[in-house]
């Protein structure tokens, strides 16, 4: 069932993109400002509409390991719940981090995490330490706690504790109901948790609709949270739709031209924090404002010739941010620079990414495949643990050009990648054409490009 959003919602909140010159905005004129020309200005547009139901990207759940397989030290933060079910067996207790960056700076301010773990956790995330300005060191409580186990006839059964009070005994005992697959059945059943988030100034109260189900082989629990928000926006001459899912890991947005109903969207139309947005040929672009994004900012430059320049954003249409290193096998310099001319393929990989070592004979094929003077194919490594990165290259059969992320001589600003694997077609003028393309798509789409082949 697809999720309408009715026409009658007339709460449009104006961002004027020069249709209209900023001089004779009466919003400026009013406030007696002074705009320099070489500045920006920024709108915030409140997210304010509330859904109970399945966002831009449909029906998708996540799984998350119980907690007997965390570390000690992991555990140190995570609430000591009271009251577990004594009626059941083969207990497993879960815990849904809604923003893992809050919840691990707050815990490391209240000393209850190390510096060196904080740190090690904000490494894994590949989250800039600046991102801490959108932090509180007070408690948020922005987890969903969950247990689980068996009745004597082997019935999974289930309690979230839905007003975050870290006790069971006020919730309630559910039975996992297997399979649901329609709109109102899943919605029906979900359960709605007090939740708190900070949204730049204070802490605020919120729900968060959760929906418990079973993994496909019916032996574990995974969780989807069927929520969103929205708002609408003019943008020049056009109504847009700016859309947040209530669960994002990146705090990434969706923008689409208003209409009264939408299933799953284009991941084309997702916009992930500081990218652009081409709306009636000027660039915007979109920050977060709160950690619920609640709020989110749009920004454009003053100045029009500015606003129709491309960009230099990691995503399609825009110009590819450099990247710089060496090569770990033959210490030669890396520049995306050097490569203006010919098409560039560029995959970020991690070393603990199973999908990312399954792709490497599709990369190699393609890479043995097409001619080495119109397409380079460049590999941004992510080294996990004690792996030996040259040893690893090389058992792998990489033989294209491959950098260490981790090196202090690589250059990746601007990429903030956060999830394994990301690839990038870059063309040779140096703007993005396409991503995460994998198997055969990627040979596909270097096929259609003309690319020659080796004899």
């Amino acid at each position: 069932m697809k999720n309408k959003i009715l026409l009658a919602v007339t709460l449009l909140t104006t961002i004027l993109i020069h249709s209209q010159r900023i001089g004779n905005n009466p919003e400026f004129k009013n406030n007696d400002i002074l705009i320099d020309t070489t500045k920006t200005i920024s709108k915030i547009v409140a997210l304010d509409k509330v859904v109970h139901g399945f966002g831009p990207s449909g029906n998708f759940s996540i799984g998350i390991g119980s907690r007997d397989l965390y570390s000690e030290e992991e555990l140190k933060g995570y609430p000591l719940m009271k009251n577990l079910p004594d009626s059941l067996t083969n207990i497993k207790e879960y815990l849904i981090i809604l923003n893992d960056l809050q919840f691990y700076y707050q815990n490391y301010k209240q000393g209850i995490y190390s510096k060196e773990f904080f740190l090690k956790k904000v490494e894994e995330s590949k989250t800039k330490l600046s991102d801490t300005i959108h932090l509180t060191d007070k408690t948020v409580k922005n987890t969903i706690s969950i247990v689980s186990g068996l009745t004597a006839d082997n019935t999974i059964m289930y309690i979230v504790d839905t007003n975050n009070n870290n006790d069971y005994s006020d919730d309630e005992l559910k039975p996992l109901l297997y399979d649901l697959r329609k709109h109102d059945d899943i919605i029906e059943n979900s359960q709605s948790v007090d939740i708190e988030y900070f949204d730049g100034n204070s802490i605020k109260n919120d729900k968060q609709l959760i929906r418990v189900g079973n993994d496909h082989n019916r032996k574990g629990l995974v969780f989807s949270f069927p929520q969103f928000r929205y708002s609408k926006v003019e943008l020049g001459n056009e109504t847009y739709l700016i859309i947040s899912e209530s669960f994002s890991l990146n705090n990434a947005i969706y923008l689409v031209k208003d209409q009264p109903y939408f299933s799953n969207l284009d991941r084309k139309d997702m916009i992930n924090p500081y990218q652009y947005f081409n709306a009636n040929g000027f660039y915007v672009q979109y920050s977060p404002v709160s950690q619920h994004n609640d709020k989110v900012k749009l920004t454009i430059s003053t100045n029009d010739s500015d606003n129709k320049k491309t960009p230099i954003a990691a995503q399609v249409g825009m110009i590819a941010p450099n990247f710089s290193g060496f090569d770990v096998l033959d210490g030669m310099k890396i520049s995306l620079d050097n490569y203006i001319g010919k098409y560039v393929y560029v995959d970020f990989w991690s070393s603990a990414c199973p999908p990312c070592i399954i792709e490497f004979p599709n990369i190699n094929e393609a890479y043995n495949k097409f001619n080495r003077s119109e397409i380079e194919f460049i590999g941004i490594a992510d080294i996990r643990g004690k792996t030996d990165i040259k040893k690893f290259v090389k058992e792998k059969e990489i033989n294209w050009p491959t950098i260490n992320e981790a090196e202090t001589s690589t250059i990746t600003k601007g990429y903030n990648v956060n999830s394994w694997p990301t690839t990038y077609l870059i063309d040779p003028t140096g703007k993005i054409i396409a991503t995460n393309l994998r198997g055969k798509d990627l040979n596909n789409k270097l096929e259609l490009l003309g690319i020659s082949t080796k004899n």
